[in-house]
This record gives C-alpha cells, sequence and structure tokens, in this order.
C-alpha cells in the first residue's frame, strides 16, 4: 500500500465495541502469521474462531493509536499500558525496575503492549506510530515506558535509545524487558 493512501494517526476509542471489534481483528491479522512465537501465543487472548485478538490489560487501561487505509481499515497499531495496574511484562516475570518504580507510582511511566502492521512487518509500515505516539505520550505526562520483546527486534528497539533491564527464557524462548526515556529516544528514525 501506498502511504499517500493512509490518514494520519488517531487514538481509538476503547469504549467504542465497533472500534474495538476493528482493533481486535487486525491485531488478529497482524500477528496470525507468529505460528512459531508460542509466548505470544499466551500472553495475549486469541480467539480463533472469530479472528480477534487481544491483550490481557483492560481497554479501559490502555491508549491506543491507529493508522488507517482510506477505507477506514487499521493497517497499523501500537497499544499502551497507561495505567500500569497490571504489568503485562510480569506475565514473563518482570516487574518495574527498581529505579522507575517512584516515576510509576506518580502516573509518569507505562508499557507498550503491542506494535503491528497488517500485510506487511516492514519497519517502513510502523516507524510512522513512532513518531507520533512518543510525542503524545510525554504530553500526556510520561517521561519512561517499558516493554518486552524478542531478541530478533532488539536491534531496532536499541537504535532508539531503549535501555535492557532484564531477560528471561521460557519454554526454550527469550524474552527482553526494555525500558525507554522517552525525552531521549528517537523520534523520527531513518529507516
Amino acid at each position: 500500500m501506498n502511504t499517500s493512501e493512509v490518514r494520519s494517526t488517531r487514538r481509538l476509542d476503547g469504549t467504542d465495541a465497533t472500534e474495538v471489534e476493528a482493533f481486535e481483528r487486525a491485531f488478529y491479522r497482524g500477528f496470525e502469521h507468529v505460528t512459531h512465537n508460542r509466548l505470544v501465543r499466551w500472553l495475549w487472548d486469541w480467539d480463533h474462531e472469530a479472528r480477534r485478538l487481544r491483550t490481557r490489560i483492560p481497554y479501559a487501561d490502555q491508549q491506543i493509536w491507529v493508522m488507517t487505509e482510506r477505507t477506514g481499515d487499521i493497517w497499523a497499531a501500537i497499544a499502551v499500558n497507561t495505567r500500569l495496574a497490571q504489568l503485562q511484562g510480569a506475565a514473563f516475570g518482570f516487574e518495574v525496575p527498581a529505579n522507575l518504580r517512584e516515576a510509576a507510582s506518580a502516573g509518569r511511566v507505562c508499557e507498550f503492549l503491542t506494535l503491528f502492521a497488517v500485510g506487511d512487518p516492514s519497519l517502513n509500515r510502523k516507524l510512522p506510530l513512532w513518531r507520533e505516539v512518543f510525542p503524545d505520550l510525554q504530553a500526556m505526562g510520561f517521561t519512561h515506558a517499558l516493554a518486552t520483546t524478542s531478541p530478533r527486534l532488539l536491534g531496532l528497539y536499541r537504535w532508539i535509545y531503549a535501555e535492557i533491564v532484564g531477560t528471561t527464557r521460557i519454554e526454550g524462548e527469550e524474552r527482553v524487558f526494555l525500558q525507554f526515556d522517552l525525552s531521549r529516544t528517537r523520534r523520527n528514525p531513518r529507516v
């Protein structure tokens, strides 16, 4: 798809059932090909029959940014846990790092739950979201973000200044726990 066919990024209304369904269907399409990754298969709530996927973090605790085609179909999204009542990374045994606990208690730490693009998982499809989301999170008062990733994507996150704060191995698969200082993170990375 040509990026000129894409509308600007917007935030999803997590209280609108129609928007949530569209997000969950796009989320499913974004990850249905990841059959080799057992950890994401049990981390998230998969509804294969309905072809929908959701995180286990309630929508009331998330902000979701989506990019859509002119048709309105979601082709890329990033979901962020903005409340931290639950930490998705806890499923891998991670917890808020000691150096961020005070900031987390003050509501200044969030957690990236997912980042995906439908049909084309290339970096080019995802970078526009980073450019929009990081300044939005800072404007919302967040100073840091947490995330988990597979080692395969670690290079990208390190390139945009993520710091490794932990690693674990579960059922033979490695997961890396990251923290981002939102004031230091590159917002305009070039591919």
